[in-house]
């Protein structure tokens, strides 16, 4: 019986601090924030937007209503319906920054 107290003794030394590691790594874990898949196109402020109007380079395209385009065009937008965009219609340069925008009503 000395010998299997032993045993529990010694592993309970062994293994406490292997647990110790395990459960203080997921409640690391568990207090990080869930890392969001990378978005596949980038996101513009209206600062950041309003920063690149007019630059060499820049193309600017709207998704709003004809009426809506009418009223509400950033300067240099071209009116673009989603259905429409085509290779043919984007610049040929694939350096270029290509900003869409639209006003989605609620």
């Amino acid at each position: 019986m000395l010998t299997w107290r032993r045993f529990l003794l010694v592993s309970t030394f062994v293994l406490a601090p292997s647990l110790g590691l395990v459960v203080g790594a997921q409640a690391h874990a568990a207090g990080k924030e869930k890392i969001p898949e990378s978005d596949p196109f980038g996101r513009l402020t209206v600062n950041q937007v309003e920063r690149r109007l007019g630059q060499p380079n820049i193309y600017v395209f709207d998704g709003n209503t004809s009426e809506t385009y009418a009223e509400h065009h950033l300067p240099g937008a071209v009116r673009i319906n989603h259905k429409d965009i085509t290779a043919s219609v984007l610049p040929a340069d694939k350096d270029a920054t290509l900003i869409f925008y639209c006003m989605n009503e609620l």
